[in-house]
């Protein structure tokens, strides 16, 4: 009996929180209610799907008071709309009613967080939350003048600050509409279609499935902007396939979450970030272009090669599915290629996400009804849209309690007391001034768009960068490529978070793996502080050189990093590859020939030694 109530209050509940999410389409809804209700409509979905312990009478009762006082606190937040946006926070006075519904939601907010992703993002903002309180009694630069529960409460709450800042504003305005869509296009035959187009143009590769997941993130990646949204969108078609061929989940939804993340890194089209950096430098869009070209084709080149190795490890072959069968599947559902079609074509018009991911949805639907074969009934639309709106609690609930952790940066002043840790420690030195600021970059980042992220770390960090002799071009694109990459890294890794829902696999494994896989990523932004040849600026010789050189550190970061190529690399060869390949990928003529010498050497050793063996892939 527990069970079928549960299961109908989760489709009730599931049901009007996309009929809402579908009605802010068309509503001007302010944010401060909109986030509210998201969150609530995430919350009761978690505490009616995961009992403490399934069927005893504590946890019932304890589910029912969690599920009335979430509904209570949507309903205040909705009668109490009009005070709540016009307040001014921190002059204000705040309620009672206000304090015991912000001290309830975040409670449960915390527990549900427990519940679905374990005690580790749990743990994370409860140490901030001391950290809040607790803060006037560290020592030394940590130490702030502290704060009261009002304040916490204002911050968290009754702003855009915290719970509700940046995390929960993409999760409630895109990703929400892009995991709908992505339910759908799973749902339908679409699927199908994507599965034959990709048996089809991958056919005769190894670890096809892997790099057509790359293409379609990259493609789909530079017009979105969303790194989430990407992965969220993309990950529902291209992970099954990657499933299928016997990817380990947690490589195909790091793949995913790197893919996803690194689109937005791709030439001509770079999202937000990119416009808003030509902007703040005073320098054409076309020009950031031009530099951003020649890294993001090591980036493509360095997760196609590390998805072959990878492959090939695993003993893959090419799929040897019959043609004939994926081009008689392509001929049938080809028409569902069209709200795909559509949805990019809307995007790039400067239509908002919302609205394209949807009227995508609804034409999918649309031409779901031309073909008997394809007809979707009013129950099969219903339970697509459910599980759309289940599916969005694994990026709902990790965003807003990353929205914990940012509040609390913010309202200490721990952002800024990084900025003046690294100009204490750096004392002059570049390359300890870029380790702080990576650091910084990323911890900045935690759960935020890449637009913000970007936003707060140029004003932050550029004009130091800028006074140690960096190119502000070369600055900001530094900020701009760690910007990205703090959607992937732990502890807050909004794009891994998204991928490892997908693939169902651990937030922290996730996150680890995409950080391993992602590595070249990483190296590459000190690559062009140290020598901008790599974005163009300079001779062509020298761009020319730098290019050569850092596809060859690729090739033997991907080797070591995998640790396969013509079979099973040792843990000692592996780190001959790896140190080879920094040499190359340091921007130093001596470490260069250093680095080559050494890599080629490496590869023609263990060629001859393999030649003989017959049948060995690359």
């Amino acid at each position: 009996m527990e069970d079928k109530v549960r299961k109908f209050l989760t489709s009730a509940v599931a049901l009007l929180w996309l009929a809402g999410q579908v009605y802010m389409i068309f509503a001007a809804i302010p944010g401060m209610v909109i986030r509210p209700l998201h969150v609530g409509f995430c919350l009761l979905l978690v505490f009616l799907t995961k009992p403490i312990k399934k069927g005893h009478p504590a946890s019932v009762i304890f589910d029912i008071f969690a599920c009335a006082a979430i509904s209570a606190g949507m309903i205040y937040v909705i009668c109490s709309a009009a005070r709540i946006v016009e307040r001014i926070p921190f002059v204000d006075e705040l309620y009672v009613s206000d304090m015991a519904f912000a001290l309830t939601f975040i409670i449960l907010l915390l527990e549900a967080g427990r519940r679905m992703l374990g005690w580790s993002m749990t743990i994370i903002a409860l140490v901030f939350i001391a950290y809040t309180f607790l803060g006037r009694s560290l020592p030394g630069i940590l130490a702030h003048s502290g704060t009261d529960i009002a304040s916490f409460i204002e911050n968290q709450i009754m702003t855009t600050g915290g719970i509700f800042s940046s995390p929960i504003a993409a999760s409630s305005d895109t990703i929400f509409y892009f995991m709908i869509f992505g339910a759908f296009l799973a749902a339908t035959p679409s699927g199908k279609l994507f599965i034959a187009v990709a048996k089809y143009a991958t056919r005769k590769s190894i670890g096809g499935a892997a790099k057509a997941t790359i293409i379609a993130s990259g493609l789909f990646g530079m017009i979105s902007g969303s790194a989430a949204a990407n992965v969220a969108s993309v990950g529902v078609i291209s992970y099954p396939l990657m499933e299928k061929a016997k990817f380990k989940p947690v490589f195909s939804a790091a793949l995913l979450a790197t893919a996803g993340t690194g689109g937005q890194l791709i030439p001509p089209v770079m999202g937000a970030s990119a416009f808003i950096m030509a902007d703040m430098i005073g320098v054409s869009y076309f020009k950031i272009v031009i530099c951003a070209i020649l890294p993001s084709l090591i980036y493509v080149g360095s997760l196609f090669w590390e998805a072959h190795l990878e492959a090939s490890r695993q003993g893959m072959k090419p799929d040897s599915a019959d043609k004939n069968e994926s081009l008689s599947t392509i001929k049938s559902f080809a028409h569902l290629v069209l709200p795909v079609v559509l949805l990019v074509a809307l995007i790039a018009m400067g239509r908002s996400l919302m609205y394209s991911a949807m009227a995508s949805t609804a034409a999918l639907i649309v031409l779901c009804q031309i073909r008997k074969d394809t007809r979707l009934s009013i129950r099969d639309i219903v339970k697509m849209g459910i599980d759309g709106a289940k599916s969005s609690v694994i990026v709902t609930l990790p965003c807003a309690l990353a929205g914990i952790v940012i509040g609390e940066v913010v309202l200490t002043g721990l952002g800024l007391r990084f900025s003046a840790v690294i100009a204490s420690f750096s004392e002059g030195n570049l390359l300890l001034a870029l380790i702080l600021s990576t650091v910084m970059i990323i911890i900045m980042g935690m759960g935020m768009p890449t637009s913000a992220a970007y936003i707060m770390s140029a004003v932050l960090l550029a004009p130091a960068m800028q006074k140690l002799g960096v190119e502000a071009i070369v600055a900001h694109m530094f900020i701009f490529y760690f910007a990205n990459m703090s959607m992937i890294t732990p502890p807050v890794a909004i794009a891994s978070y998204t991928a490892a829902g997908i693939a169902k696999t651990g937030l922290w494994e996730t996150g680890i793996e995409a950080v391993r896989i992602a590595l070249v990523l990483f190296l590459i932004p000190y690559v062009f502080i140290y020598n901008p040849a790599l974005l163009s600026i300079g001779s062509p010789g020298n761009v020319a050189w730098v290019f050569f050189t850092c596809s060859v550190g690729t090739l033997g970061l991907g080797i070591g990093i995998i640790g396969y190529w013509r079979g099973a690399i040792p843990i000692f060869e592996r780190m001959i590859y790896v140190i080879a390949s920094l040499c190359l990928i340091v921007p130093e003529l001596i470490s260069d020939m250093i680095g080559l010498a050494v890599l080629l050497s490496m590869m023609f050793l263990r060629y001859r030694k393999t030649k003989n063996l017959g049948n060995v892939d690359l």
